[in-house]
């Protein structure tokens, strides 16, 4: 049996190296499925089971999985599994397992981190100061003290950050289609509808799965709903935003202010060699991407690589369960699926 692993940096390799995976022939490659070589990809066309990331920048469908005709798993070491075309894969009787647990803390951390970076204009105030050149009337931010956050999805990431707001002493707002009367218990929280929270919502934070329902979830008619000068965090994905009109709110003052760990197509800002193969890029994307480009110029947007999830606890955590997954597939059992989601 052959395993595949794509896109595997050092501490992966590491990790990876010192841990048994059920009696394969292993290939560990930096590279991203799609960016393979002609010579690489004949060492491993045989592979039964393939592991990638999110950052897998274009979409595992037919025309890229029919490159592996032995393929019986994907595991993917990410919660989201939109990435991957999971109508093609039930059709050839492939298995999808994916993370469903890994890094709860650790997102909620970092979307607090940019929440403060933007409250108290601390990376404009870090780089103004580095040029010699302070303007202290720019940097007067806000408290999260007695300020109302709105959640947009309670689920394990969601509950972690009510947790977090509730130590900074923050009123808390929560949407989710499926409300837990124990989260609201614990956190003190109260589920409104979408709505509501837009209204009186001083900051929002979304933790909502990339889903056709949640498709833009944010757009020019939910921006027009909300607070003057509400601050959007997004550290879930780049879908549920429409950037366009994101940008139009935050031309308009609307929004006050937005942190992005996720952006829609953000594979073509994040990866230089995907531009240099301009045959891979939808014409449909160039918009999207200029917009983009233009948000990251901004002094009230904070844009980070989608690299919440990045701890060493959290990416160790991945891989753990990761290997779980294909050691137990090796002994005909299935667990994480979502083929059954």
């Amino acid at each position: 049996m052959k395993t595949v692993f794509f896109d595997v940096d050092g501490i992966t390799r590491h990790y990876l190296e010192q841990h048994q995976i059920c009696n394969s022939d292993v290939v560990l490659l930096e590279e991203s499925m799609e960016n393979i070589s002609s010579q690489q990809h004949q060492l491993i066309k045989q592979a039964e089971i393939i592991s990638v990331f999110v950052h897998t920048a274009l979409r595992m469908n037919k025309e890229s999985l029919d490159r592996y005709p032995n393929l019986k798993l994907i595991a993917t070491r990410s919660t989201g599994f939109d990435h991957i075309d999971l109508s093609y894969c039930k059709s050839r009787g492939i298995e999808v397992v994916n993370v469903p647990k890994y890094g709860e803390a650790t997102v909620a951390e970092f979307a607090f981190g940019t929440l403060l970076s933007l409250a108290r204009h601390i990376i404009q105030a870090r780089t103004d100061m580095k040029n010699n050149f302070v303007r202290m009337n720019e940097y007067i931010g806000f408290d999260l003290y007695g300020h109302t956050l709105g959640i947009i999805g309670t689920g394990a990431i969601g509950r972690h950050v009510a947790k977090l707001a509730k130590g900074f002493g923050m009123e808390i707002l929560a949407y989710d289609l499926y409300p837990s009367d124990e989260i609201r218990r614990i956190f003190n929280l109260q589920y409104v509808s979408l709505d509501e929270l837009y209204a009186k919502a001083d900051v929002i934070t979304l933790h909502a799965p990339a889903t056709k329902e949640n498709y833009h979830l944010l757009d020019d008619r939910a921006f027009q709903k909300m607070k003057d000068g509400v601050i959007i965090i997004n550290t879930a994905r780049g879908s549920l935003i429409d950037p366009e009109a994101l940008y139009r709110a935050l031309a308009s003052k609307k929004v006050g202010g937005a942190a992005l760990d996720v952006l829609e197509n953000e594979d073509f800002i994040i990866h230089d060699d995907i531009i240099l193969k301009s045959q891979q890029i939808p014409k449909d994307f160039a918009m999207n991407t200029i917009v983009n480009a233009r948000l990251m110029q901004l002094k009230n947007v904070l844009i980070t690589p989608h690299i919440a999830f990045n701890s060493v606890d959290a990416v160790h955590r991945i891989l753990d369960t990761t290997l779980q997954n294909i050691n137990a597939f090796c002994k005909g059992k299935v667990q994480n699926s979502v083929l059954t989601k």
